[in-house]
């Protein structure tokens, strides 16, 4: 292609930097930077030296239940490793602790290297277990990991330091500076990003380093820090540490709407009672949220059990929505692939361990040759030709495509059980009204029932626009459509299918005797169950695969109706008070809802949900009415 020919985002790179490392005598350097991760005599000591005592960690969590901590420079996790080794050794600190645990790295380190340089330490291992089975891919974005029961959250921030900063709304109690000396690593320490580090600190927060340049305690005093010297580690003669001063501005977790404001996040006074109305994914990847962060939280749901309408289908495939130019929406749906894959892992709830998204029809094949004029991450996103699709399904494919080796084919059921968990839930609880008696939410259900809760969260699906209407609530784009899947008997033809195939509609592979197909889609909402469906659904298929279901006339089959925008991003906040919302998520439901309630449940709590700014605006419930200008 000649570069008058060039096409927008043509040879985009949205692959990570790697780290250029080698080790010697055990002690691990970044080769790039000329510099050293850690102390060659005892890193584990010069961790505990200067960030664990040096910002008082743990005398700072026995008087606090939830501490939020950042780091800069996440490396190896070591300090990570060292906090959860100070709450292994002190327990009695705070039994009921929950730690937001913020880190931020440009060059994460490939598993392998991570594990070689722990087992120098240990008295660390089992730590270093827990993080090795719970890193994320090396895709730029944020990734949530939980450890400790879900008592420590570890954020992980991919990408650079001043962009991930910039984007980021928090507010720390302890921030770890452990980015390369200053001198070898500029970047990481201008006075843009320590002034994000001074905007991102409470009044009263603490922070430690290892270096005591000049130019670092000059820019963290203009960033609001009153800085002193401390004794270094080792060979080191000082380090530094500071105190936040002054008052910190309001933080804004997403943009603020013409229905209502977002005031700085405070803890409640006490931990409110959660009423999660709809028990599909939605509802279910909340309830996740709420119990991890020790909420109480019940589920009521107007059918006979959980994921019985949209969340009702036999199987599922999990799935990115990824665009050429990587916007917001597309790195949100890259990260929630990742902990939904791991979600699905963990439930036993996959089927099969990656999607195949094949050149077909036309318009997905131009698509995805679009894809292949940039770089990806690997295991994100990989295009290749017949063969290598053939190898990526287990099967003969008659085109290429493009494999997303995080994507599954799950069981919607497993999954929403697990994410539920032992959330309490009244089922065959049809809502008719709910009112306010003084600060408590009032559900009021068909049979005569009524329950009283402090907050509740709408989880309805393809009901939301009636819940909406019965709360007086407008301003929020919900549309509605139906689609039906087809229940294919187990093909011969297709026995060695080993992924699920995306084409414009899906294909899994035979489970309990079955294939499923899918999906019509009608954009009444309202369509009723139709034999010829199968007919439409056989068609979205390439011809060779139509091919395989032989005389198959007809098939089984269920219709459902799903809730989208017309963005095709899901609605996600506060909507007005003691109200909130998940919804709106489409056909993707099972690739976003599980990161998603997680990150509504953090807003409920008022705890960090560290999604960017600008992932925020996509999922801001009254964004179409701001477009507006309303």
């Amino acid at each position: 292609m000649s570069n008058e020919q060039r096409l927008p985002h043509d040879g985009a790179n949205y692959r990570l930097d790697e780290a250029v490392v080698s080790e010697r005598d055990g002690v691990l350097r970044a080769d790039d930077y000329d510099d050293v991760y850690f102390a060659a005599r005892d890193g584990l000591a010069e961790s505990h030296h200067v960030f664990i005592d040096g910002t008082n960690f743990a005398e700072t969590l026995h008087r606090h239940k939830h501490l939020t901590i950042a780091e800069t420079g996440f490396g190896s996790g070591l300090n990570f490793l060292a906090v959860l080794d100070v709450l292994q050794k002190f327990p009695d600190y705070q039994p009921d602790y929950q730690i937001d645990y913020i880190a931020f790295e440009s060059r994460p380190l490939p598993a392998n290297v991570i594990a070689r340089t722990h087992a120098g330490f240990p008295s660390l291992a089992a730590h270093s277990t827990a993080l090795l089975d719970n890193l994320p891919p090396r895709w730029p974005g944020v990734h949530l990991c939980h450890f400790n029961q879900g008592q420590v959250r570890l954020h992980l921030h991919y990408g650079e330091a001043e962009d991930c900063l910039a984007q980021s709304r928090f507010c720390a109690d302890i921030w770890f500076l452990d980015g390369f000396a200053p001198a070898k690593n500029p970047d990481m320490w201008s006075d843009a990003v320590l002034a994000h580090i001074g905007r991102l600190t409470r009044a009263g927060g603490r922070l430690a380093s290892f270096t005591a340049a000049r130019m670092v305690r000059d820019g963290l005093s203009a960033a609001g820090f009153a800085i002193s010297k401390k004794p270094g580690f080792g060979d080191k003669r000082d380090m530094i540490t500071g105190v936040k001063t002054g008052v910190k501005p309001p933080i804004q977790t997403v943009p603020a709407s013409p229905k209502r404001t977002a005031p700085e996040k405070k803890p409640p006074e006490k931990k409110p009672h959660v009423g999660i109305i709809g028990g599909g994914i939605s509802g279910a990847s909340v309830a996740a949220g709420l119990r991890h962060r020790r909420i109480a939280a019940t589920i009521l749901d107007a059918g006979p059990r959980l994921a019985t309408a949209a969340s009702g289908n036999r199987l599922a495939l999990q799935s990115p929505r990824l665009s050429v130019d990587h916007n917001p929406a597309s790195q949100l749906s890259a990260c929630c692939l990742a902990y939904a894959a791991k979600c699905s892992d963990q439930a036993a709830a996959s089927i099969a361990g990656k999607v195949l998204s094949l050149d077909w029809p036309e318009r997905e094949a131009s698509r995805q040759d679009k894809f292949r004029r940039q770089y990806w991450p690997d295991d994100l996103l990989r295009a290749g030709d017949a063969s290598a699709a053939t190898v990526a399904a287990g099967m003969a494919m008659p085109t290429g495509g493009v494999v997303h080796d995080y994507g599954r084919v799950i069981d919607p059921a497993r999954l929403c059980h697990y994410l539920a968990g032992d959330t309490p839930t009244i089922f065959d609880a049809e809502i008719t009204q709910i009112s306010r008696r003084d600060s408590a939410l009032i559900l009021d259900i068909k049979d005569g029932r009524q329950y009283a809760f402090d907050v509740i969260v709408l989880a309805t699906g393809a009901s939301l626009p009636d819940i909406l209407t019965l709360l007086s609530i407008d301003g929020v784009r919900i549309d509605v459509t139906s689609g039906q899947v087809s229940h294919i008997p187990e093909q011969p033809g297709l026995a060695d299918l080993q992924a699920g195939l995306s084409f414009g509609g899906y294909l899994t592979p035979s489970h309990n005797g079955f294939h499923e197909l899918g999906a019509t889609f009608d954009r009444s909402g309202c369509g009723d169950f139709d034999d010829a469906a199968f007919a439409h659904n056989r068609k979205l298929l390439p011809p060779a695969l139509q091919q395989l279901f032989g005389h198959l006339d007809s098939a089984g089959g269920r219709i459902s109706q799903r809730a989208s925008t017309p963005d095709r991003n899901p609605v996600m906040g506060r909507l007005d008070d003691g109200i909130y919302l998940l919804g709106a998520v489409g056909a993707r439901g099972f690739t976003l809802a599980p990161l998603l309630g997680e990150y509504l449940a953090a807003e409920i709590a008022a705890m960090p949900n560290c999604l960017s700014h600008h992932m925020q605006a996509t999922l801001e419930p009254f964004r179409f009415r701001l477009r507006r200008g309303l």
